[in-house]
């Protein structure tokens, strides 16, 4: 079972506008460093529950923000990218 979903951003400036607005529109959510094993552009990502991800994708389509990646994540285990956004 995923515990966690993390979205990835092609910058530090979507990823703390992406905090902001989802405090704004109260999602359940925590900005944090980016898994090692996935910095890729952003040092820092979003991690919600995977029953928050379409309403989340849905704010951030309508806030204009984009994004480099979703993945599953679970403390101590890999994280997997999630196909099909």
């Amino acid at each position: 079972m995923i515990q966690d979903i993390i979205i990835l951003f092609t910058s530090y400036y979507f990823a703390d506008k992406t905090d902001k607005v989802l405090t704004k529109e109260n999602i359940d959510h925590k900005l944090m460093a980016t898994p090692v094993e996935l910095s890729e552009i952003c040092g820092l990502c979003v991690r919600i529950k995977p029953v928050l991800l379409i309403q989340t994708l849905e704010i951030l389509k309508q806030y204009k923000i984009s994004y480099s990646g979703i993945y599953t994540y679970e403390k101590g285990k890999p994280c997997e990218k999630i196909e099909n956004t």
